[in-house]
C-alpha cells in the first residue's frame, strides 16, 4: 500500500530543492544547418523535419523560412521577428508580441536585419546579439540564429547559411 504522506513529503521536498523557474520538460534539442545554399535560388526550410522543401511543395506551406541571398523571410501563415541584445543560448522563450509577416518580419539590408556589410573588405556578418523568432503556420516556436554566411567559414562561397535553431 501507498503511503500518501510520504509521497506527499517526498514531493514537497523534492519542489524545495528545485530552483525557481525549474520545468519538467526535457530541453529541445538545437539542430545545426551548415552550408544551406541560398545563392542562387530561394531556399525554402521546415524547421520541424530540419529539411529543404522544393519549390513544388511551398505552396502546401510545408515551410517555415526561405533565404535568397542576404534576404530571410518567413511563411505567410507564419509570424516571425529579430531580436536584440540577447544571445541564442540566453533565449528559453518566445516573445508573447512583436511578430511579422512574410519579408516585414526580418528588416532587410546592412544593419537592419540579421547582418551587417563590411564596405572594406565586402564581408557579410552576422550580428552579434541578434535572434530570430518564427511562430510557424502550425502553432510552433523557434529560435534562430545565424552563424555564417560563407561556405565553410569566412572565406568560402556567399550566400551559404550556416545556422542553429530550436524549438521553444
Amino acid at each position: 500500500m501507498i503511503n500518501i504522506k510520504k509521497l506527499s513529503y517526498r514531493f514537497l521536498l523534492t519542489g524545495l530543492l528545485m530552483p525557481a523557474g525549474y520545468a519538467f520538460s526535457q530541453t529541445s534539442p538545437v539542430k545545426k544547418i551548415q552550408n544551406l545554399n541560398a545563392s542562387d535560388k530561394m531556399v525554402y526550410f521546415n524547421l520541424e523535419k530540419g529539411t529543404e522543401v522544393s519549390e513544388a511543395d511551398t505552396a502546401k506551406t510545408g515551410w517555415d523560412i526561405s533565404f535568397q541571398h542576404t534576404g530571410v523571410i518567413i511563411q505567410s501563415a507564419g509570424e516571425g521577428q529579430i531580436v536584440s541584445e540577447t544571445t541564442f543560448d540566453k533565449v528559453d522563450k518566445a516573445p508573447s508580441s512583436g511578430y511579422k509577416k512574410g519579408n516585414q518580419a526580418v528588416p532587410w539590408g546592412s544593419g537592419k536585419g540579421w547582418y551587417a556589410y563590411n564596405m572594406d573588405n565586402h564581408q557579410i556578418t552576422p550580428i552579434p546579439g541578434k535572434v530570430i523568432f518564427i511562430h510557424t503556420a502550425a502553432g510552433k516556436y523557434y529560435k534562430l540564429v545565424i552563424d555564417s554566411y560563407y561556405k565553410d567559414g569566412p572565406d568560402g562561397a556567399s550566400g551559404n547559411y550556416t545556422f542553429r535553431y530550436s524549438a521553444l
